[in-house]
């Protein structure tokens, strides 16, 4: 339990360095354009391509939380069985929704090794390989969640 909470602290800390540079890379553009009248090329660049690792190490966070977006529909007690199975019916459309995403970043990731990005020059399948390695992490967490959900006993009502 210990190893997943340093995990999860090198993933917010990953995000925190995310949003860290998106902003003194836009601060420093701003600097750029209106003291220098010369725009650098590569911080939008970069801004976009942190705000994708950002938002898919979000969804794994999210997930592992049991913060995700969702409809709340179903009573909030899991004592029904009829509840209880919806909920994990929805988890495991969830984690095939992310298995196809992960399939398709895979497949990006390894066809886009040699297209540089436009400005800074890297391999887009640097950037592109975030895509299934949050949607191989989301998927262990939506199998936790279920993991627990069929793990709680249902008590009688």
């Amino acid at each position: 339990m210990k190893r997943v909470f340093v995990f999860h602290r090198i993933i917010d800390a990953l995000m925190v360095a995310c949003l860290a540079i998106i902003v003194f890379s836009m601060i420093l553009q701003v600097f750029a354009r209106y003291f220098n009248h010369a725009a650098l090329a590569w911080p939008e660049e970069l801004s976009q391509l942190l705000l994708v690792v950002f938002s898919f190490f979000g969804m794994y966070r999210a997930i592992g939380e049991d913060q995700h977006i969702r409809l709340d529909v179903l009573p909030g007690d899991n004592r029904s069985k009829l509840v209880k199975g919806a909920r994990i019916a929805g988890l495991v459309a969830a984690c095939l929704f992310v298995i196809y995403i992960g399939y398709g970043g895979v497949e990006l990731a390894s066809n886009a090794w040699s297209q540089p990005s436009t400005a800074m020059r890297l391999p887009m399948g640097i950037f592109y390989m975030v895509v299934p390695v949050a949607c191989l992490l989301s998927l262990l967490a939506f199998i936790a969640r279920i993991r627990l959900l069929l793990k709680k006993e249902t008590s009688p009502s």
